[in-house]
């Protein structure tokens, strides 16, 4: 599954990674190596993002339920907490840059598409 960025026609990720399955292998990976640099992580339902424990800083997008960008942390560095912004329901982290690679703003619409 992949991340689509519908309003700038961009991918944010070609591969989506949940903490659904697998949850301590995928976070010890994303801890030591970062992101992978074709991936998104989708946290759903999100409370809020920590990067404790991470080497390396990552961007950050919050999302409402309509899968709409309500706030953008880009670079946003390790052993730090981010609160979402009233509304959010889900979140993506993604590898540093991502977002001005895309383009991607407040306001855009993303979808997962199945690939």
């Amino acid at each position: 599954m992949a991340v689509w960025n519908k309003t700038r026609c961009a991918y944010l990720g070609m591969t989506l990674l949940t903490l659904s399955n697998h949850l301590p292998r995928t976070l010890t990976h994303i801890n030591r190596n970062g992101i992978p640099g074709d991936c998104a992580l989708f946290i759903s339902p999100c409370q809020g993002i920590y990067t404790v424990g991470m080497r390396r800083p990552v961007d950050i997008v919050f999302l409402d339920g309509e899968m709409r960008v309500l706030k953008m942390l880009r670079n946003f560095p390790p052993n730090c907490y981010a609160e979402p912004t009233p509304g959010t329901v889900s979140a993506l982290e993604l590898p540093a840059e991502r977002l001005s690679e895309t383009g991607t703003s407040v306001g855009d619409i993303l979808a997962m598409e199945i690939g």
